[in-house]
């Protein structure tokens, strides 16, 4: 590991900074939701079983939902299942496959078979499960997690109206070597902990799409210090490129 993410690390209470943000997940459903279960797509990696698992020691779990969500077949979906055996919470299976597919079929025939883009085609599927996770959430009058973490926001690393969706977000403003530590903290088995970032649609990892680590990321983030001036440029640029995902949707105000 980088030196000075190590040290930045070395220098934060992780088990204490996880029990804030158990408190903060309580106090948020206290007012938006004092019955509601949290309903969270479980992907078997450290963001959504870190999330789970602040989730069922804020709310207890039996108010914790699982949702599992394969767009056909998903290798890596046994890791899902052991999350939620794991948890001891109550969970689903839905498979988004042939939703997806007809999405894309009814799009192609509104536009005379034009051709998708890459782009186009990768949002489908993670715009597919929000809508899943939403009609799962309201059938028990629950609230949905988003499971986003700083490092992906940072390089807009998400899909609008899709993973960047949610009603609450308590990774927001941790990195993905921070949501490691608490994960730790927490006691998550390892394979949870340490699983290969990947969205679960391809058979990329989350690095393979960025051309650059996490480390590289995580350590630019928190220290300002990316020793590799190729990797630094692409990090900025990808930063810069997707703002606009960060920032409030523009509004016109006929009063100005």
């Amino acid at each position: 590991m980088n030196q000075n993410l190590k040290d930045y690390l070395a220098g934060k209470d992780y088990d204490k900074i996880a029990q804030g943000c158990i408190l903060w997940i309580r106090q948020w459903f206290a007012e938006n939701g004092p019955e509601s279960p949290a309903v969270i797509g479980i992907s078997g990696g450290k963001d959504s079983a870190t999330v789970a698992a602040m989730c069922v020691q804020a709310l207890g779990k039996d108010r914790v939902f699982g949702v599992l969500m394969p767009d056909g077949i998903q290798k890596d979906i046994d890791v899902s299942h052991r999350v939620v055996e794991y948890l001891g919470i109550n969970s689903a299976v839905i498979d988004i496959h042939s939703t997806v597919e007809a999405v894309k079929h009814s799009v192609a025939d509104g536009l005379k078979n034009a051709a998708f883009n890459t782009q186009s085609l990768t949002n489908i599927p993670p715009r597919v499960r929000m809508t899943t996770l939403y009609a799962v959430s309201q059938t028990m009058n629950g609230r949905v997690s988003n499971n986003c973490n700083r490092s992906e926001n940072f390089v807009g690393y998400s899909t609008i109206f899709g993973d960047a969706a949610g009603d609450f977000s308590p990774l927001a403003n941790l990195t993905v070597a921070e949501i490691k530590e608490i994960g730790r903290a927490l006691g998550l088995p390892r394979e949870f902990v340490e699983k290969v970032p990947a969205d679960g649609l391809s058979d990329r990892t989350d690095e393979d799409a960025f051309g650059f680590t996490y480390e590289a990321l995580d350590t630019y983030i928190l220290t300002g210090v990316c020793e590799d001036p190729s990797v630094k440029e692409k990090i900025e640029k990808r930063h810069a490129a997707n703002l606009f995902k960060l920032r409030p949707m523009p509004e016109y105000n006929p009063e100005v």
